[in-house]
């Protein structure tokens, strides 16, 4: 069984993204409204609000709903002291199983930048010139950028995600 949380309106825009059944005749009396969840309604709000382009913020878009649609994860927005809003730049990607490691990705809405937690090893076999390898001390577990600059870039991103979740679980 999976909760949701947020507004009614939140989780029946969730769901209807999503495909799933039932997002029209959403039952009120099943939303858990005492926390403040990160819902895809604000997920995208923060996205919108902080891409420097309409088109940087439907890249990072596009690698979120991919992401949701591997399934198994949580996205969540980063927090932060310094902001008005109390959010960071960034929007996490974690496994939602019972054991927590941090982040598997992180995506700044921004500039599309994107860090996936896989060291060098993990990506020998993937000689693409989209995989940039950031320079880390030995250990370090988030040394792996692909910056999502096209369309493309998407589709390797996600496919990184699918091997950090692999490694998590």
């Amino acid at each position: 069984m999976r909760l949701l949380q947020g507004t009614p309106e939140e989780i029946a825009s969730f769901l209807k993204l999503m495909g799933e059944e039932g997002a029209e005749s959403f039952d009120d009396a099943a939303v858990d409204t005492a926390a403040e969840p990160a819902t895809w309604v604000g997920i995208e709000a923060l996205v919108r609000g902080r891409a420097r382009s309409e088109e940087i913020a439907e890249r990072v878009l596009a690698y979120l709903k991919g992401v949701l649609e591997i399934g198994g994860v949580e996205i969540e927005a980063g927090t932060s002291e310094r902001t008005r809003d109390g959010l960071s730049n960034y929007v996490m990607v974690r496994d939602a199983g019972k054991r927590r490691f941090g982040a598997v990705a992180y995506v700044n809405a921004i500039n599309a930048g994107l860090t996936v937690r896989l060291t060098p090893q993990d990506v020998a076999d993937n000689d693409d010139p989209r995989i940039e390898l950031r320079d880390v001390k030995d250990g370090h577990k988030y040394a792996v950028n692909c910056p999502l600059r096209d369309e493309e870039t998407v589709d390797l991103a996600l496919q990184l995600t699918q091997r950090a979740l692999a490694k998590v679980r």
